[in-house]
Parts: C-alpha cells; sequence; structure tokens
C-alpha cells in the first residue's frame, strides 16, 4: 500500500476544516458583497447598479448617522465592560470568604437571554411607572417623571449600560483566568523590590494580560458592532436615530424598506469596519519579542 506523504497527509486533514471556513465565512462575505452591487427591490432583482447602493446610503446621511451611534455604543460598551470587568476580576482574584458564590452570582446577568434582558430593563427605565424612577421620587431626588432614552448620548448610555449589565461577566471570566495563570512569584519579587499595588499592575500584570485582553476586545468588538436584539427591543433605534446602530440600519433596509441591496451594502460596510478595528487592536497591543 502506497504511503502518504506528510504535506499530502496535512492537506487532506485540514480540508474539512477549510471548506467549512469557505461555506460559514468566505462565501457569506463573497455573497453580501454581490448583493450590495445589485439593485434589489422586495425579491426582484433589476441587475447590476455597481456602487449605486454604496452612494444612496451615503448621500442619504442614514448611514453617516448609524455610523456615529455604532461607534459612541461600541467606545461606551467597551470601555465599562474593560473597566469593570478588569476592577471584578482583581477583586475576585483574592481569597475570601465566599468567593465561589460570588464569581457564580455574577454569571447570572450572562446567562440571561437578552431580549428578556432588555423587557426587564425597559420595564425599570421606563418614564411613568418605571422602578428606577420610582425609587429616585421615594429618595427624594426626582419630581415627575423622567425619560432616560430623550436625548442622543444619555439614550446610549443607557443602552451601553444595560449591555454591560449583561456582558460584562465575559470580561471577568476571561480576564480572571488570565490574573490566575500569572506565577505568583513575580508579585513576590516585586513586592520584595519595592513596587506596590499600582506598579505591580501597569509593569507586571498588564504586560502579561496583553494577549488576553486582545482576545477579549476583538471578541467583544464584533459582538457589539453587531447588536441586534437588545436596541430593537429597549430603543427600536430611537428616539429618531439616536440607537440607531448600523445592525439596525442593516436590519430596516433589508426588511423594512425592502432593499436588501442597500441592507447588504451597509452590512459590507459594517464588516469593513469590524475588520479595521480589529486589526487596530492587533497593531496597538501586539506583543514585542
Amino acid at each position: 500500500m502506497r504511503e502518504i506523504g506528510e504535506g499530502k497527509l496535512g492537506i487532506f486533514l485540514m480540508t474539512p476544516a477549510f471548506i467549512l471556513i469557505l461555506l460559514t465565512a468566505v462565501f457569506p462575505i463573497l455573497f453580501v458583497l454581490y448583493q450590495s452591487t445589485q439593485d434589489i427591490r422586495g425579491i426582484t432583482n433589476f441587475g447590476y447598479v455597481g456602487l449605486k447602493n454604496y452612494v444612496d446610503i451615503i448621500q442619504t446621511g442614514r448611514l453617516q448617522s448609524a455610523f456615529m451611534a455604532t461607534m459612541l455604543f461600541g467606545v461606551f460598551t467597551i470601555a465599562i465592560q474593560m473597566t469593570v470587568g478588569m476592577l471584578v476580576a482583581l477583586a475576585l482574584n483574592v481569597s475570601f470568604w465566599g468567593r465561589s458564590i460570588v464569581r457564580t452570582v455574577i454569571l447570572i446577568p450572562w446567562a440571561i437571554p437578552t431580549a428578556i434582558v432588555a423587557l426587564m430593563w425597559s420595564r425599570f427605565l421606563s418614564s411613568t411607572d418605571g422602578y428606577v424612577n420610582a425609587t429616585l421620587r421615594l429618595m427624594g431626588l426626582l419630581e415627575g417623571e423622567f425619560n432616560w432614552f430623550l436625548e442622543r448620548f444619555l439614550a446610549i448610555g443607557m443602552v451601553s449600560l444595560v449591555d454591560s449589565w449583561k456582558f460584562t461577566p465575559i470580561f471577568v471570566l476571561i480576564f480572571l483566568a488570565g490574573l490566575q495563570a500569572i506565577p505568583k512569584t513575580y508579585y513576590e519579587a516585586a513586592t520584595v523590590d519595592g513596587a506596590g499595588g499600582f506598579k505591580q499592575f501597569f509593569y507586571i500584570t498588564l504586560p502579561i494580560m496583553k494577549p488576553v485582553i486582545l482576545v477579549a476586545l476583538i471578541m467583544r468588538t464584533i459582538f457589539v458592532f453587531h447588536s441586534f436584539d437588545l436596541i430593537y427591543i429597549l430603543t427600536g433605534g430611537g428616539p429618531g436615530d439616536s440607537t440607531r446602530v448600523l445592525s439596525y440600519y442593516i436590519y430596516q433596509e433589508t426588511f423594512s424598506f425592502l432593499r436588501p441591496g442597500r441592507g447588504s451594502a451597509a452590512a459590507f460596510v459594517l464588516f469593513l469596519l469590524t475588520l479595521v478595528v480589529t486589526l487596530i487592536y492587533v497593531r496597538l497591543l501586539r506583543s514585542k519579542d
């Protein structure tokens, strides 16, 4: 029986995974790119139009508004989740009574479905009979009603807080795993040399945690930029277009306005945005030899 060389064997073993990547990643991207060059209205394709869909979504100004909302939502959300996640992970990395219970409780928001979280917080933040406003009135901090989604930055901030309430546990888990992998001898040596807690964090913890931070950033950026269900239920993209991020804009163009060509053009722009931001992360946080 003829033996197969190592090179051919490697290609043979990699082929199923390569085909799976083509079907689940490369082909959908190419199909979206193809649709973005077609004049599709409803279920009818009127043919190739080149870059007309891109020009149309730019000229209407809706793409720019959705892009700004996406960037604001992404910056607010990732900044909150990164900061709070690291602080909580540092606290849980210290031994104390009931630490295992606290770790379990922290995971509860992440386990709740996003749709349920959106409905729950829409009730909490209702301007008329919401629990948050009712509590503030009991404390004498509020009179009458207050709409938490009345202004653009406030609306994006509240959506970011709700998203952070649910997904910060992901950062906590990732960061805690990274912290527990750092040898304690590093901190013991730094303590002997007179380094305090802040110096140990910036000169030991952060440099070693760079790969972990990079993975967490890339993962959450992809999910945040494609966030839809939370915004759809909580604000419906409003008020006005203040929380209409790119994913919600793609939904409107494709299913509300029945223009899949324009929706595909916006989807490809979102893909390029995610790719560029990911490459920036890799460039900034890449560990040097």
